[in-house]
Order: structure tokens, then sequence, then C-alpha cells
């Protein structure tokens, strides 16, 4: 076999290497973008199938329910009251839920209509890991 040849088989080689890692890349890119907005549609559908479900403390033996959806006790030792705690709620169901949120502290928090109204207020936030949903 004489270079000349030699040299057109190594750069079809190598380009037949190039074409399949990019048609590759491609692939993996277009399966991704499919996923990414695939389990966005389904997030979706699972936090519709939260919407008027009953939320029941978990193994505390009761839950916080607050005035927003974030923790806000740093006012508790200056003997300031202003924190967003409405209740502790010890009776079972809590509430239902009206919709599910992130909020600010990056935990998931539901926003419900108390089953028993505390102080003339009718909904409050309960974090996600603290409640359990009954399905």
């Amino acid at each position: 076999m004489d270079a000349k040849t030699k040299k057109y088989l190594i750069i079809g080689g190598v380009a037949t290497v190039v074409v399949a890692l990019a048609g590759f890349g491609v692939h993996k890119f277009v399966k991704n973008r499919k996923n990414r907005t695939t389990s966005g549609k389904q997030k979706e559908r699972e936090e519709q199938k939260l919407i008027g479900k009953k939320v029941h403390y978990g193994s505390e033996g009761y839950v916080n329910v607050r005035s927003s959806a974030k923790v806000d006790n740093e006012n508790w030792t200056t003997m300031d009251f202003s924190h967003n705690l409405l209740t502790q709620a010890e009776s079972n169901p809590v509430g239902t839920i009206l919709e599910r949120l992130k909020g600010e502290d990056g935990y998931y928090w539901y926003r419900i209509k108390l089953t028993k109204p505390v102080g003339g207020k009718t909904e409050g936030y309960v974090r996600e890991d603290a409640v359990v949903v009954q399905y």
C-alpha cells in the first residue's frame, strides 16, 4: 500500500470517529432536553394531585402552622413575638392543601386551609417534611 492510500485511510477513519462522536453528542443533548421537559410536566401533574388532599402532622405529634412559607424565629430571644408562628396544630387532619410552593429557605411548603381556624385565620403554611399527606 502506498503512502497516499494510507494517508486517505487514516483521514477517513478519523473523520468517521469524529462524525460518530458528534452524532452521539447531539443524541444525548436531545434526549436530555426531552427528559427535562417531561420531568417538569410530570412534576406539575404530581403537584396538581396534591391539591385538595388532607395533611396530618408527622411523628412529632404536632406541626407548626405559619403565616408565611418560612421559619421566622429570630425574634424569640429578644422577647419580640412578631414571628410567623400561628399555632402548633395537635389535631388531625391539620388542613387541606391549596398549593405547593418552594419557600425562600429552599424547602417546599404547603399552603393549607386549616381544619380549625386560628385567631380568625383560615389558612396557613406547613413545611412539606413536617406533615404526612393522606391520599
